[in-house]
């Protein structure tokens, strides 16, 4: 056990309790970036896009544009340069080459809708004006949007000191690796691929900089999950003092990863309204949503297993490459989903023995980064696909093989091959329990087969872990140095009794105000209405992290029971004085104050309050500090490993390939349950994002480097009616490694979708000898796999 305070046994943490913010969110009440009041002299700012993926930049004339009526300027990248600093993910970690990003290109562009020219007007409209007028004169060079082609001697280069395009090397192998994949009676070699997608949150990105009368400080609103990041990252590369910015994160309309970096278009807004002296708004519109904002998830894995007769692996081999874009991403530059997937694919198996290789190629797309899941949705895609391929050579079920790879309860803690602790997990009750819930033996042998009614009919299975409450170790493990690794939380209680806890977050939907509060309930002994939450905006709230990675419960969760425990404490000590008793004498529970040895004497924490605060006649214990207020900070081991099992019975039509999930089950360990309501809110989530990967999602490139469907027509998004019901049941395997017990649960749904819902589609299609080794299986794909499988003489059924 964490050596740390451990949570308080509450009455709060454990409860579904209903949102607070769904009331006014449903009733409209909210206020995102766009619904923020502004100034009536505001100025609007629009990017000037590129229309090519590599080109030079030959001339900028921007004369016409600035003739129109209500132009105020039209500045292009050597004017911005001036202003705006490139931003610099100062990425640590061997094998690894940097590059720059600036704001605003100078002398070249790397893909289409890199910013070429800056518009600033009186009005949105006429912003859109003045763009369509800005005449830009390109060189046109030959690009490369193909990362195994990127990476040939002689293809086009996205920055000419990156040789072959290649932004990061990494490789790792345990002792004695060949020979133990030597000594495999089975070999399995497999490709997997998936695509490029992206979080496509509900709300485009935007941010408005309001400076202060005097221009000397600036408010910079803006939808970001990375409030503190994104001021310390504005402030360096505007060159203005991080103590004259203050960010605030309004509502937001869904973040995913998308809205964990700093974008070109923050800076660019705090610069201007800093040289204006006006303020400045920038709202993205879907388009520019779909070709700028951060990609992620085009990867390949090449895997060899070597297994036994018995089906139980011997050694695991992955050469993995990952889509890096044409840029760095701050505050992670490329070696996210690169390690991620290389350091997470051998999940909750027993692999003692493993090597991996893996790159980051740059090539003429846009940038890659976080996306809900990083890499884990894609490296189950391939170990849980080589899972189901031993069972097929063997004859074994599926199930089986798992159980019998499985880590078992008396052999925790663990440490997999890479050196990642894996504190608890009772990995084969939840596969046991999955596989009850979905009465998966009956259905398998029911299905993979053509039924009567046309559809060819599986059910597939993804078993995994996910990485969750990465603190400092865990970030530099893996070359981010600009992720601090810790959280923190100040709580206070305020002269009349409530109690407001500041915490350095920043929600986009995840249901911080009500987790939250029912933590600071529990750990301060106040009742849940007394709490008031403080989150997203750096004025505010005491240094740190943010909300990424399936961390907020484990890190401002930890820094909540520590700060928690400290005010309590100073609470019994006041208690102990009014009561004329020792502080070991008192309990706070229920927003009183009881004596332990009088149940039936209690005074309220306002009445405290009122002490801690010199109101009235009564006075503090000597040497007692006036308020009650303190601050704690919280940065976790390495990560905390959290795992679920998913499986999924689909329907493939034969006739046009269109998949329908029948059924679906989620049994998960997120550790400690704070609000199983919203936990299950979190799953649902994620598996719907699962599901659009899985059938639908992907960014498609022609070889020029142009995005042939950046529209929400043509890039497919899952609707309610692609999703079914989620049967979901918990299991709870605190962790002993994290303050609280907590495990994440953020990206849980989509790391398990991908791979179940695949899974499921290659077993109906297995009568046809069909593999499926590539995310999204849309219609068309199926469709053709089953007539080449027909073609080659497989008969159904």
């Amino acid at each position: 056990m964490s050596d740390r305070l451990t949570a308080d046994g509450g009455s709060f943490v454990g409860r579904s309790m209903r949102r607070r913010e769904d009331e006014y969110l449903l009733r409209g009440k909210g206020h995102f970036l766009d619904d923020l009041p502004t100034a009536a002299d505001t100025l609007y700012m629009g990017l000037v896009p590129s229309p090519y993926a590599h080109a030079d930049i030959l001339s900028v004339d921007t004369t016409e544009a600035e003739a129109i009526d209500g132009v105020v300027a039209v500045l292009a990248g050597k004017d911005i340069e001036k202003l705006v600093g490139p931003l610099d993910s100062k990425t640590a970690i061997a094998g690894y080459i940097n590059s720059l990003r600036r704001a605003v290109a100078i002398d070249r562009v790397r893909y289409v809708g890199e910013a070429v020219a800056v518009v600033l007007a009186d009005h949105p409209y006429i912003v859109q004006d003045a763009i369509a007028v800005v005449n830009v004169e390109y060189d046109v060079l030959e690009s490369v949007s193909d990362m195994e082609k990127a990476e040939l001697p002689g293809a086009p280069l996205v920055h000419d000191h990156i040789e072959n395009n290649i932004c990061f090397r990494g490789e790792f192998s345990t002792p004695d690796f060949d020979q133990a994949f030597a000594e495999g009676e089975h070999v399995i070699k497999e490709r997997f691929q998936t695509g490029w997608v992206g979080g496509v949150p509900l709300e485009p990105r935007g941010c408005l900089a309001s400076p202060d009368p005097t221009g000397d400080s600036i408010t910079l609103y803006t939808s970001t999950q990375i409030p503190h990041i994104v001021r310390t990252g504005v402030a360096e590369v505007v060159g203005m003092s991080e103590g004259k910015l203050r960010v605030i994160v309004p509502e937001v309309g869904g973040g995913f990863g998308t809205k964990a970096n700093i974008y070109p278009e923050e800076p660019l807004v705090v610069a201007l309204a800093r040289h204006f002296r006006r303020s400045v708004k920038w709202v993205q519109d879907r388009n520019e949503e779909l070709l700028s904002n951060i990609h992620a998830r085009n990867h390949i894995y090449d895997v060899e297993v070597a297994f036994g007769a018995d089906g139980v692996i011997q050694a695991l081999r992955l050469d993995m490459r990952s889509n890096a874009g044409a840029h760095m991403s701050f505050p992670t530059g490329t070696t996210l989903e690169a390690t991620g997937g290389a350091r997470m694919i051998v999940g909750p198996y027993r692999i003692r023995n493993y090597a991996y290789k893996t790159v980051s190629i740059m090539t003429h797309t846009a940038p890659a980064g976080a996306y809900r899941g990083v890499a884990q949705p894609s490296c189950f895609l391939a170990m849980e696909g080589l899972m189901d391929r031993i069972a097929r050579r063997l004859g074994l079920s599926p199930a089986e093989v798992r159980f019998r790879n499985l880590i078992r309860d008396d052999e925790f803690p663990w440490t997999s091959a890479l050196g990642i602790r894996y504190d608890t997990g009772q990995y084969h009750r939840c596969l046991e329990r999955a596989l009850e819930m979905a009465d998966y033996e009956s259905k398998r042998r029911q299905t993979g087969k053509l039924g009567a009614d046309g559809k060819f009919r599986g059910i597939g299975i993804c078993n995994f872990t996910e990485s969750t409450g990465t603190g400092a170790p865990g970030w530099r493990a893996r070359g981010i140095s600009r992720f601090p690794g810790f959280d923190s939380a100040t709580i206070r209680v305020e002269p009349k009794g409530e109690v407001s806890a500041f915490v350095s977050q920043a929600a986009a939907g995840q249901g911080h105000l009500t987790t939250f509060a029912q933590l600071v309930a529990d750990n301060v002994g106040c009742t849940f209405d007394q709490v008031t939450i403080v989150e997203g905006d750096t004025g505010r709230s005491p240094y740190g992290t943010n909300t990424v990675a399936s961390r907020s419960a484990i890190t401002a969760g930890g820094a909540i029971i520590g700060a928690g425990a400290k005010v309590k404490d100073k609470l019994k000590r006041i208690a102990g004085y009014h009561f004329d008793t020792s502080p070991s004498n008192v309990d706070i529970r229920d927003g009183k104050a009881w004596m332990l040895d009088s149940p039936d004497n209690a005074v309220p924490i306002a009445d405290l309050a009122a002490l801690a605060y010199s109101i009235g006649p009564a006075s503090l214990p000597q040497g007692e500090d006036y308020g009650v207020e303190a601050t704690d900070y919280y940065d976790p081991p390495m990560v905390t490993i959290a795992n679920a099992v998913h499986v999924v019975a689909v329907a493939v039509d034969a006739e046009d390939g269109r998949v329908t999930i029948e059924d679906y089950v989620v049994v998960h360990d997120c550790g400690r349950v704070i609000n199983p309501m919203i936990v299950d809110g979190q799953v649902h989530g994620g598996v719907a994002q699962g599901i659009g990967e899985a059938l639908m999602e992907e960014f498609v490139y022609d070889e020029t480097g142009q995005m042939l469907n950046a529209n929400l027509l043509d890039y497919m998004l899952p609707t309610a009616m692609d999703i079914p019901n989620i049967r979901i049941d918990h299991v709870e395997t605190p962790t002993t490694d994290a303050v609280g017990g907590f495990k994440g649960i953020g990206e849980s749904g989509v790391i398990g979708a991908v791979p179940a819902v695949a899974n499921a589609v290659a077993h109906a299609l297995s009568g046809l000898g069909v593999n499926i080794n590539r995310v999204p299986m849309r219609p068309s794909m199926l469709k053709g796999l089953m007539d080449a499988a027909s073609n080659e003489g497989q008969a159904p059924g």
